[in-house]
């Protein structure tokens, strides 16, 4: 067969699959389609209008339906036409401090009363001392959000010296005024829940509403919770101070004791060299040996395999 039928065979074949390929797609694609919109329909649950979605809703259903609308239409708070309620900021404030003070068992001590006469008080603190005898650490306070400049410069005066100061105010208004519409609406829809409920019906409808109100109670838990907690931070603010000491020159310890650390330091050779010969002692005995005889084993497999090479050597 010429090359150039060949040739023509194969592109009309490609072509013919490409259009079959492409078919299937748009046929898939359109069965999709007409899928994901009957899904709406046809399947039995409860939702947050009313208490059931079916194929075929029932008299009773759709009565719940409406008198689900209703009751959320009545208690949805109304306000007042061009009334506007004034907006209180919710701003998280936060201060770093890192002083350089006398005595850090002083300055903590100081800062712990300067909470504590602003209405404050400490959250947690943590010091240690290093080698040399120099004391470091740091202590979080927190105080009344109108208190914070006041504290902060007050915490300041403690110090010999501020290494670093930062203060950041973070405003979260619009979160708490979206947490607090969620909590009406799911409020609002609690309080619909319930009056379905307290009207008499079949048992199915009573377990369905139930579930509903557990639901919608769970929310309302978790929406109040988030709203606690930007409370808490809103109202009090935080500041954090690293404090370390200043170098002095000071007496010699009394806890210093150089003939112990003479002996520390003999007894540690002593256990270096012991751990050093105890190693020696297994390299000979262990190690040695077997080093000898492996080298044996290969100088053997070297000569017999020499033999044989000049054996059969042409």
């Amino acid at each position: 067969m010429p090359i150039k039928k060949i040739l023509k065979i194969s592109g009309l074949i490609l072509v013919v699959i490409f259009i079959l390929f492409f078919g299937l797609l748009i046929i898939s694609d359109s069965l999709s389609r007409t899928s994901s919109d009957n899904s709406g329909y046809g399947e039995s649950g409860v939702t947050a209008k009313g208490v059931f979605r079916s194929s075929a809703p029932s008299a009773t259903q759709n009565s719940y339906s409406e008198e689900m609308a209703l009751d959320s239409d009545m208690a949805a708070p109304k306000s007042a036409p061009g009334v506007t309620a004034e907006i209180d900021k919710k701003i998280i404030k936060t201060g770093n401090l890192s002083l350089k003070v006398e005595k850090a068992e002083t300055a903590a001590e100081s800062i712990a009363n300067i909470a504590k006469l602003n209405k404050g008080e400490v959250s947690d603190s943590s010091f240690y001392e290093s080698g040399q005898g120099i004391k470091s650490g740091y202590i979080t306070i927190r105080v009344p959000y109108d208190s914070f400049d006041k504290v902060f410069a007050e915490i300041k005066k403690v110090a010999t010296q501020v290494i670093s100061e930062a203060s950041n105010a973070q405003d979260i208004t619009a979160d708490y005024i979206d947490l607090e519409a969620r909590l009406k609406n799911t409020q609002a829809e609690e309080a619909s829940f319930v009056a379905i409920l307290s009207r008499s019906g079949k048992i199915e409808d009573v377990l369905a509403v139930t579930k509903e109100v557990a639901r919608v109670r769970g929310e309302i838990e978790q929406l109040e919770g988030q709203m606690r907690y930007l409370n808490s931070q809103t109202d009090m603010s935080t500041i954090t101070t690293q404090i370390s000491e200043d170098v002095e020159i000071a007496a010699v310890n009394k806890d210093w004791r150089p003939w112990e650390k003479v002996k520390l330091s003999v007894k540690q050779f002593l256990t270096n060299g012991q751990g050093f010969i105890d190693g020696l002692i297994a390299f000979i005995i262990v190690v040695l040996p077997m080093l000898v005889i492996y080298g044996l084993i290969i100088w053997l497999v070297y000569r017999i395999a020499k033999k044989i090479y000049r054996r059969f050597r042409p």
